[in-house]
């Protein structure tokens, strides 16, 4: 029977020899808490006792805010093996045993200068075997509820510990702000499990719970398996709160995650639920006042640099773990069960908050309106300049068309006093001519005998006086054209022609195609003046070897178009000289409806181009 217990236990040894080995060698290696060299300083070591394996939330937590402490101080070097025991697993004494006496093998032969225990199982394995594996080592405990305390103090190492409580005030505190948020709950559901961590952790929340009789009725499901559990949370009363505590092991042996029970929990009740550990926050509970793990080792590391440094562990009293707690509540849980954010405590934090559409895209709606805004402003402002642009337009056209009534006046006016003019010549002065020329012509007749000089002279008067008398009546032709009337276009300017060619000595080749009936005489006179100012133009300026005139003629238009070979100019630049033969031109033809058109270039000569409808224009 012996040699079979000798064996079991050998056996054992090798099993907890395989497993703890990987994870000596991956996470139990030393590591540095003080970054740089650490010559020529006092080398400390300390070994951290985990209750559970690394990829537990608690105690990932807990390792962050422990090295975050010891990472704080220079004057050492501080050496960290970690081991992550995983006694939720290894529950039985024989396991137990064959780790005590793994870690009496792996740091039997080493000073170690601190132990610091995690949670409760470390803490009991601890009480349990440090004589064996730790003989006189300071230790450390962290996360330790606060009846728990006692039972440390008890133990052999009990002069030389210290460490951070879980604090009953927190869970008291957790199970008033359920209260405050559901004020109409008249029971309250306790969920934890049957290992020795979750009996001990569950007796917080039992005990605050109970501090609120005979307001809320305790529902007891500790120690039931998972399933049994969350049947009972299928047919809660509807003014049920849930607390959980710890799910290690349940009733059947089951080893859990009990962050992991959560979401399952959540599917099946229908009531609020809430946990006394952050490492539960966002897995499914409400929140409220929590035991921050990160902050416990924290705290932890704290006073374990105290003792380093050279306090005595028995001296340094408990932290009471008030300061490591946080308030924080998951909106997702609050909106579900409809629990009013206006009750929450002050400075609470509201995590997982999703944001309204105005929140999530304000910043575009807002540079949308921006860019709206300006839009419209830009809108409104080209709106206002279009509308006072029109105004200009309208006053411009109004005014553009009182400078050509005022124009077509001016013309009318000018055509009037040329008329008045011509016929004065005509009539008048003429005449006058033509009979000073017959009263000399009789004085020749008459007086035969003054004498062949003063006849001369007489002849000679009276030549002068009968080419004055046709220079007036050209003149008077030319004031105004009474040939339009009496043979039309065509003749008229035919006549211009030849009297240019008489004048200046240049041939014009004169072309007429189409027919020429039924011109109106207004029309017929405003290309008449335009031919006539032509042709001046060109006698004075254009020093041309060649002059062409076309006239065509059709139902609805007349078409002219003059053409010489001379000097040219720059259009542009005709309007900085004196003279007002284009203006006049141009204003001619626009006021009879019709469209003015020169091209010019210097030493390319020039081409004039008029196109007049056959309807009833202004005066030309």
């Amino acid at each position: 029977m012996r040699a079979t217990t000798r064996r079991l236990r050998m056996f054992l040894l090798a099993a907890g020899l395989g497993c703890l080995c990987g994870a000596f060698f991956v996470l139990g290696r030393p590591a540095l808490a003080a970054p740089g060299p650490s010559a020529g300083k006092i080398e400390k070591r300390i070994v951290i006792l985990y209750s559970m394996p690394l990829d537990f939330p608690a105690t990932q937590m807990a390792e962050k805010g422990l090295r975050e402490a010891l990472s704080e101080q220079a004057l050492y070097s501080v050496q960290i093996f970690s081991e992550y025991l995983d006694l939720s697993r290894f529950r039985n004494e024989s396991q137990r045993q064959a780790l005590s006496d793994l870690l009496r093998h792996r740091y039997g032969n080493a000073p170690i200068d601190l132990v610091i225990a995690v949670d409760v199982p470390a803490t009991h394995f601890l009480i349990e075997k440090v004589e064996e594996v730790f003989p006189g080592v300071p230790v450390v405990v962290c996360d330790i509820p606060e009846p728990f305390r006692d039972t440390v103090l008890a133990s052999s190492f009990g002069k030389r510990v210290s460490g951070v409580l879980e604090p009953g005030q927190l869970a008291r505190e957790l199970v008033a702000s359920a209260l405050r948020l559901k004020p109409e709950a008249r029971h309250a559901v306790l969920i934890s499990g049957g290992f020795e961590n979750d009996l001990i952790r569950a007796t917080l929340l039992r005990e605050a719970i109970g501090a609120f009789r005979p307001r809320l009725e305790l529902i007891d499901l500790g120690g039931l398996s998972i399933g049994d559990i969350l049947m009972q949370c299928q047919s809660l009363p509807p003014d049920a709160l849930i607390f959980f505590s710890t799910l290690f092991v349940d009733a059947k042996g089951r080893f859990f995650v009990p962050r992991d029970v959560l979401p399952t929990l959540m599917d099946y009740a229908k009531a609020p639920i809430w946990g006394l550990y952050d490492s539960y926050f966002g897995n499914g509970i409400v929140g409220g006042p929590m035991v921050s793990m990160r902050l416990q080792g924290l705290k932890s590391g704290e006073i374990a640099l105290r003792i380093l440094s050279g306090q005595p562990a028995g001296e340094i009293p408990f932290d009471t773990g008030l300061d490591s707690a946080v308030t924080l509540y998951d909106w997702r849980q609050l909106t579900r069960f409809h629990l009013d954010e206006n009750l929450l405590p002050p400075g609470a934090v509201i995590a997982f908050k999703e944001e309204t559409t105005w929140q999530r895209y304000r910043h575009y709606i807002l540079g949308a309106a921006a860019l709206f805004a300006l839009q419209s402003l830009l809108v409104i402002g080209l709106l206002f300049n279009l509308r006072q642009r029109k105004k200009a337009e309208i006053a411009l056209r109004g005014s553009q068309k009182e400078l050509q009534t005022l124009a077509g006046r001016l013309i009318s006016s000018q055509e009037d006093e040329l008329r008045r003019l011509s016929r004065e010549f005509h009539d008048d002065f003429v005449q006058r001519l033509a009979a000073i020329a017959i009263e000399i012509g009789t004085i020749e007749i008459h007086f035969q005998g003054l004498g062949a000089q003063a006849l001369g002279k007489l002849a000679s008067i009276k030549e002068k006086i009968i080419d004055l008398s046709g220079d007036m009546h050209a003149l008077s032709r030319q004031l105004h054209p009474s040939i339009l009337k009496d043979f039309g276009l065509v003749r008229a300017i035919n006549v211009l022609c030849l009297d240019f060619n008489d004048r200046e000595g240049l041939a014009v080749d004169c072309r007429f195609e189409g027919t020429f009936e039924d011109i109106p005489l207004d029309t017929a006179l405003c290309l008449y003046r335009v031919t006539q100012e032509g042709l001046r133009n060109i006698a004075k300026h254009a020093h041309a070897r060649h002059v062409a005139i076309a006239l065509e003629g059709a139902d609805d238009r007349l078409v002219l178009t003059m053409r010489d070979d001379g000097a040219g100019f720059k259009p542009q630049c005709a309007k900085l000289t004196p003279g007002i033969g284009l203006a006049s031109m141009r204003e001619r033809v626009q006021y009879a409806k019709g469209e003015f058109t020169m091209q010019s270039e210097p030493g390319q000569g020039t081409v004039i181009h008029v196109r007049v409808p056959l309807r009833e224009g202004g005066t030309c």
